[in-house]
């Protein structure tokens, strides 16, 4: 198949749902245990997840579920049986999908580049959520340090039981045929998600750091600083950390628990999952701007992988604050570095309570 061909091939995609086109509804409601479980491997503390007495006091006046466990609720129950085999997809696909067809023309890769939520409302206990995905666009032949390749994009809306929106999220990826030699720098600048296939980087060479703990700031006020740093935060990436991670939201692909298997597909050893990154920049919010925060958005850019024997350092700064009603609306740039260098840079919008 020519260049030609295969733009009109993937063209005939974009706009078009993935899969089935019916919605995906969660295997489970919203449930503490799951809550409990996702809270504990990503060390989040914040009592609104999981005390019942706290919660009812706080401005959500219920046990509410992690903002960014979305995507967690939402995959299918997985068949263990054959999934490395299927590249780590928890299921047999069902239909012709573009991935499929980049995959068959040689562009074999794959590297997560961004992901953006926008949460209408936190869920609560008891909720069913379902997920609608549609391809919104798929870039021509881009050339990178990587390869040549393709940046595939779609668009998923969480609704709830009532058929109402909760949150979108657009995630993005690239598709590209690697490189026969890539260069050490630019092995060292690849990141892999929980669907990478042929992703490869350099191990990091620094030893094992201790995290040091860190104390959370009071939550902005409206006399914060645009500027004002945030404090840092550091974690120590360890094999049963990003293993944990993965477990607890339910990505079950063998790149983030099996080193053989990582090893094989080009990793010199397991990596942290998308779904991680996103739990921990949730996480390093709340841990500065408090219970009481609500995280409307986030959107961060990946970079360099994080393997075990690292340490992310995550920081940031306030860029923004207003008023609106009776809450502060307040905008946070922040990363994640790690030895190899950016492992996530984005961006974040919280609300606070003004009283």
């Amino acid at each position: 198949m020519d260049t030609a061909e295969l733009d009109a091939v993937l063209a005939s995609f974009v706009g078009k749902p993935v899969g089935s086109g019916s919605p995906t509804v969660a295997p489970d409601p919203v449930n503490q245990p799951m809550i409990r479980h996702w809270a504990a491997a990503f060390g989040d503390g914040n009592p609104v997840y999981t005390d019942p007495e706290y919660a009812a006091k706080s401005r959500f006046g219920t046990i509410v579920a992690p903002p960014l466990m979305l995507q967690t609720w939402t995959f299918p129950t997985p068949q263990l049986v054959g999934i490395a085999e299927r590249g780590g997809a928890p299921t047999e696909s069902t239909g012709e999908s573009p991935l499929a067809v980049l995959d068959r023309a040689g562009f074999v890769g794959t590297l997560a580049s961004n992901s953006e939520y926008e949460i209408h409302r936190y869920l609560e206990l008891g909720e069913t959520l379902s997920v609608t995905t549609v391809f919104e666009s798929i870039s021509a032949e881009k050339t990178t340090r990587m390869g040549v390749g393709r940046f595939i994009t779609w668009i998923a809306t969480y609704v709830d039981d009532a058929g109402e929106a909760v949150a979108v999220q657009r995630f993005r990826i690239f598709k590209f045929r690697p490189l026969a030699a890539a260069p050490a720098a630019a092995k060292a600048e690849t990141r892999a998600d929980a669907k990478a296939d042929g992703a490869t980087a350099d191990a990091p060479e620094t030893a094992r750091a201790e995290p040091e703990p860190t104390t959370a700031a009071p939550a902005p006020d409206g006399k914060i600083a645009v500027g004002a740093p945030l404090p840092e935060l550091r974690v120590d990436v360890t094999a049963t950390l990003v293993a944990a991670g993965a477990i607890a939201t339910r990505d079950f692909m063998p790149v983030h628990h099996d080193r053989d298997y990582a090893q094989a597909h080009g990793s010199p050893d397991i990596f942290m999952n998308i779904l991680s990154d996103t739990a921990y920049c949730s996480r390093y919010l709340t841990d500065w701007a408090g219970p009481e925060a609500a995280v409307k958005s986030l959107a961060i850019r990946l970079g360099v992988p994080s393997f075990p024997g690292s340490t992310l350092v995550f920081t940031g700064s306030v860029t923004g604050v207003e008023e609106a009603g009776d809450e502060y609306v307040v905008a946070v740039e922040l990363r994640a570095d790690n030895n190899l260098g950016p492992h996530v840079t984005g961006t974040a919008t919280l609300t606070l309570p003004r009283t």
